[in-house]
């Protein structure tokens, strides 16, 4: 399909990592492609002090970019320093800039799926960040595989948290209703409507119609049989795929076919899921601080 063949009808991609080195320096090609298909607002998640300053300079480079900042459970071990006041400054700075769309706390959370991450310093890592996140009343961007009942405990925790993003999420039916006890929205990226993503695709057609949003992950999303290996094998693993002109495949404009599987899944016509999406993307980002 080609990217004029099928429009988004101006769907945001909730959660993507524009910053990640593989898109290199000059993101205008993955944008235009994205906005010619109807994509028209992007979530540039931060992963670690790492990345922090690169995702800030896209935010201020780019319109309709929503940076957000935070350390992902993959990088718990690899941090040093004062980066708790690191990433207070980075929040702050960035929601006072000029031309900056508004600023988040993420991708931070949970992940006991990927052996040699220390479960206990995860969650120490998640509760500071989450302080953070509850004092500012940031949104924020949250990652869980296999730890979604901790998951589900800590929400309940941080009640000024203004929203919460669940990304990529695969989920019970009854947990899916502890979280919506929280201000939850529910973000599906390409490798959770896989043929194969079974459990994934019962989220998706659980989840209430008026909590569902679209995302890339890009650029890389790891393949379904990537989680169990070890943190050191993951990029060995990972699928790249790449246009004939060199661009990635997982990028922004990829997430008018997920919306497309989505519909399909939940038999739902597409003009009909558009407009839901539209809709809860506008109780979402209202949900952000500007200035």
């Amino acid at each position: 399909m080609g990217f004029a063949e099928s429009t988004g009808a101006g769907i945001s991609d909730v959660h993507s990592h524009l910053q990640d080195g593989r898109f290199g320096d000059d993101l205008t090609v993955y944008f235009e492609r994205a906005r010619a298909r109807g994509v028209r607002r992007f979530v540039c998640c931060g992963t670690s002090p790492a990345d922090w300053k690169k995702t800030a300079e896209i935010a201020k480079k780019y319109p309709n970019v929503f940076p957000t900042f935070g350390v992902h459970p993959w990088n718990v071990g690899r941090i040093d320093g004062d980066w708790e006041t690191a990433l207070k400054i980075m929040l702050d700075a960035t929601l006072s800039a000029d031309g900056v769309s508004g600023a988040a706390l993420g991708e931070v959370g949970l992940d006991f799926a990927v052996r040699n991450l220390d479960a206990a310093a995860q969650e120490t890592v998640l509760r500071t960040q989450l302080e953070i996140a509850n004092e500012r009343k940031l949104p924020v961007v949250l990652h869980s595989v296999r730890a979604n009942d901790l998951t589900l405990k800590i929400l309940r925790d941080y009640s000024k948290v203004p929203v919460w993003l669940l990304h990529s999420w695969t989920a019970t039916e009854a947990e899916i209703e502890r979280a919506l006890a929280s201000n939850v929205f529910f973000s599906f990226s390409p490798r959770c409507v896989a043929p194969n993503a079974v459990r994934a695709r019962e989220t998706v057609a659980k989840v209430p119609r008026d909590r569902i949003l679209v995302e890339s992950d890009a650029p890389t999303p790891l393949p379904p049989n990537g989680y169990g290996k070890p943190l050191s094998q993951i990029a060995s693993f990972a699928v790249e795929a790449r246009d004939s002109d060199g661009a990635l495949l997982s990028a922004p404009a990829s997430v008018v076919g997920v919306a497309e599987e989505i519909a399909a899944i939940r038999k739902t016509p597409i003009d009909e899921l558009y407009r839901q999406i539209a809709l809860n993307e506008k109780r979402f980002f209202q949900c952000w601080p500007t200035r």
